[in-house]
This record gives structure tokens, C-alpha cells and sequence, in this order.
């Protein structure tokens, strides 16, 4: 009898406990899903962001008929060379900090700023005045304003903080003679000092009215002379590593 009541005094104290870490396991189970669910928003609305910005840039190189498919070759040029620097360890600290799809798709957005330069100045067929010259060069600050308008608006995002480090800074020179602050050496945030080598190959080796395409081996020469004046020498030296991966790209587009 006693171990019959016993049992009963068990099981009694037990079910309560049961009970509760059912409807814990339970809770555990809504929180997850509800979790999975409001992951799958967020990637739903980063999405449809990324979406609308890439079309923005894309409206903004068609405007330019000179360019060509700059944005496409810059891109697979930039997955290029940042790949290399992390094979190297070149400021691998601060790129593997990076969500490397995330940066090198923000980069589509580096001249975004030229949706207020002039349709005139922007398709002139000939070398541009001094005065002309002075207004491309604003679309640098232009473009990270924009993408800074864009950031307050969203609340920000991963992909808008990278657009706006590449559309502000591409233009910068590591001996500080570039444009638009004047930065020098490791002043320049990173995403410029890469994109300023990715930029000016495809600029080279592009035919514009005004100009032939270089080859790419002059291309390759001029980067390298402007090593530590124009162009962040460590990464100077990785793109002359895998200069020949640049020119089997560009043989795709």
C-alpha cells in the first residue's frame, strides 16, 4: 500500500514538471519558428533592397554610353583580386571581416554619384574641359551622399555601408593627390584602395571615343609605375600576381 502511494505521490509530483517542460519545449519550438520566419523576411527584404539599388546603378551606367559594361567587368575584376589578397594574407584581417558577396555586389554602386553629372559632360566625345572635369569629379561625394541617404532611410545595411566606402573613395591616391578628400596611404578605407586598381584597369583597357583601349599589358605597366603614388603598393603587387586572370576576364564580357 505504501509503495502504491508512494508511486501516486511521484507521479503527482511529477506530471506538473512534465507539464512544464512541454509547454517549454513547445515555446522553444514557436520561438524557432518564428525565428526561421523573420530570417526569411530580412533575406526577403535585403533582397528586394539589393534589387532596387543594382537597378539604380544599372539606369546610372546606361546613362553613360561610353562605359560599356564597366560595372559587370569591375565586379568580376574586384572578386578577382580580393580573392588573391586573401590567398596572400594581405589585409586578410580586415577583409575576412567582409561578407565577400555582400561587398563585392555594393561595388556596383561606385558610380552612382553620376546620376547628377550632365548627360552633355557625361557623353562629351572629346577630352573634357578643366571646368567639366571638376564637375565629374563630384560624383564621388555625390555618391556617398546618396548611399548616406539611403542608410538613414533604411536604418542601414551591410550592403550600403560597403557602396558607400567604394562610391567615396575609389578616387582617392595613395601618395594623397587623388580626389575627393585627399586622403594618402592607409587613410583611404580599403574598399577604395582596392577599387582604385579594379577602376583604372578597366578604364585602360576600355575604348572610349576619345581614345583607343590600351593593351593589357601596357595597362598592366601603367598600374605598376603608379605603385605607391597612385595605387596602395601591397595590393599593387598582388594584382601583377594575377594581372593574366584580369585578361582572361575581360576576354569573357
Amino acid at each position: 500500500m505504501s509503495i502504491f502511494l508512494n508511486n501516486t505521490a511521484s507521479i503527482n509530483y511529477m506530471l506538473p514538471v512534465l507539464a512544464e517542460k512541454e509547454a517549454q519545449m513547445s515555446y522553444r519550438a514557436i520561438i524557432h519558428e518564428q525565428n526561421l520566419l523573420l530570417k526569411e523576411k530580412t533575406q526577403q527584404l535585403e533582397q528586394l533592397n539589393s534589387s532596387i539599388i543594382l537597378i539604380v546603378a544599372e539606369l546610372v551606367e546606361n546613362r553613360d554610353r561610353l562605359t560599356g559594361e564597366h560595372i559587370k567587368r569591375t565586379t568580376k575584376y574586384l572578386e578577382i583580386l580580393i580573392d588573391a589578397m586573401l590567398e596572400r594574407k594581405v589585409y586578410a584581417n580586415e577583409l575576412q571581416n567582409w561578407d565577400k558577396e555582400v561587398a563585392i555586389a555594393s561595388a556596383q554602386l561606385h558610380d552612382v554619384g553620376k546620376i547628377a553629372i550632365s548627360d552633355l559632360i557625361l557623353n562629351k566625345s572629346s577630352r573634357l574641359t578643366k571646368e567639366e572635369y571638376e564637375q565629374i569629379k563630384t560624383h564621388a561625394t555625390v555618391g556617398e551622399q546618396i548611399i548616406d541617404s539611403m542608410i538613414i532611410q533604411t536604418n542601414g545595411s551591410v550592403f550600403l555601408h560597403h557602396a558607400k566606402y567604394f562610391a567615396g573613395y575609389h578616387h582617392e591616391h595613395w601618395d594623397g593627390s587623388g580626389y575627393p578628400y585627399g586622403l594618402k596611404e592607409d587613410h583611404i578605407p580599403l574598399h577604395g584602395r582596392i577599387m582604385a586598381i579594379v577602376d583604372v584597369y578597366d578604364a585602360l583597357v576600355s575604348e572610349r571615343v576619345y581614345k583607343q583601349a590600351l593593351s593589357h599589358e601596357e595597362a598592366v605597366s601603367i598600374i605598376m609605375s603608379e605603385k605607391s603614388k597612385h595605387f596602395d603598393p601591397k595590393i599593387a603587387d598582388v594584382f601583377f600576381e594575377v594581372h593574366n586572370n584580369f585578361q582572361s576576364e575581360a576576354k569573357k564580357i
